[in-house]
């Protein structure tokens, strides 16, 4: 099974492993809310993107794949 069709839980943990293919894969699900998070002046403000792609990728080993179960 690919990454992109495996449970988020699953993905997680693998992210946190430290698998890129997972990273890839959680960044992918939710480029939509963080390219809308990076509009600045009406449009997609690169740098702030990439900041947020960054925080997002230093977070990931603080995320807890459990915390709905």
């Amino acid at each position: 099974m690919d990454v992109e069709s495996r449970r988020f839980s699953e993905v997680l943990h693998d992210a946190r492993a430290g698998d890129p293919d997972a990273v890839e894969a959680l960044l992918s699900r939710y480029t939509p809310l963080i390219n809308s998070q990076s509009i600045v002046n009406g449009e997609v403000d690169e740098d702030m993107r990439q900041y947020i792609l960054m925080r997002v990728i230093l977070q990931i080993p603080r995320f807890d794949p459990n915390w709905n179960r």
